[in-house]
Formats: structure tokens, C-alpha cells, sequence
């Protein structure tokens, strides 16, 4: 079954708190939001689905809005630091990536992650085929806006 985009699973050194949820302005944006989608900061300091591959990460959306989102608005997000543990759905060709390797894991759109591009995503572990198509992972992020949160 897929993920709903990522969800928080913990940190590598078994810490048990979760990533600091906090009220955040998000972007415009006429679709919406989805919990679980993956957020980057863009260059007003608000939070924005990740578009096409991207490198540094912000956090992830923990509310759904989907009517349209006007600038500013504000939507709880779970901010990403170093040394947390995320699941998420990935293509077929994620499963065949090495679990530590970070530079062949990207993200495929804000709710997946692919094998094929270069990116900054460091893979944990592969869990169980959801189909033919897809896989669920847990990955850390290797380039946060945040060092900690």
C-alpha cells in the first residue's frame, strides 16, 4: 500500500521525540496542500511543494488544505533535521539503490522519491513491494534548511 506522502518513523540515534511541529505561512498555491508533502522554503521564507528534483528540504506539510492556499496562509508543518527517519512511497528503481548511498535518491514529485536522478536523500531501508510500480522506503535527508531542529 502507499504512503501518504512522508511520514515521520523516528531518528537514527533513537530519540524519542518527533520532529518540532509548528504553524508556518505556505504559498500560494490554487491546489492545495496534502499532509505528507515534501515542503522547501521558497525566497519570501514560505513553505512550498518541492517541484521537480530538489536538493535542500524545509519540512513537510501535516495538515490538508485543499481548497486554494492564498500566500501567507498558515498550515502546521513538521520541520526536517538532521538524523530523522522518513517513509515514503519510491519507484521500482529505488528498491535496487543501496541502503547509506546518498547521491542516486531524488525526489519524484512532493509525495515520492526515484532512484534514477542524483539528489540528497540517503536510503535507510527498503520495506515491502507496494506493487510493480512503486516500493516503501525510509530515507534521512542529507541537505536540510535546518541542521537541527
Amino acid at each position: 500500500m502507499a504512503t501518504n506522502g512522508f511520514e515521520f518513523v523516528g531518528y537514527i540515534d533513537g530519540r524519542p521525540n518527533g520532529p518540532r511541529i509548528l504553524d508556518f505561512d505556505m504559498a500560494a498555491d490554487t491546489a492545495g496542500y496534502y499532509k505528507g508533502d515534501l515542503l522547501v522554503t521558497d525566497s519570501a521564507g514560505r513553505m512550498d511543494k518541492v517541484a521537480g528534483t530538489c536538493q535542500e528540504v524545509a519540512a513537510v506539510c501535516m495538515e490538508t488544505e485543499t481548497d486554494a492556499v492564498s500566500a501567507d496562509d498558515k498550515l502546521k508543518v513538521a520541520i526536517i533535521a538532521k538524523g530523522q527517519i522518513w517513509r515514503c512511497s519510491a519507484d521500482a528503481s529505488s528498491v535496487t539503490a543501496y541502503e547509506g548511498y546518498t547521491k542516486t535518491i531524488c525526489n519524484l514529485d512532493e509525495n515520492t522519491i526515484d532512484a534514477d536522478g542524483s539528489g540528497h536523500f540517503i536510503l535507510w531501508k527498503v520495506d515491502t513491494t507496494e506493487d510493480t510500480s512503486y516500493a516503501t522506503v525510509y530515507l534521512c535527508f542529507g541537505d536540510t534548511t535546518w541542521e537541527n531542529e
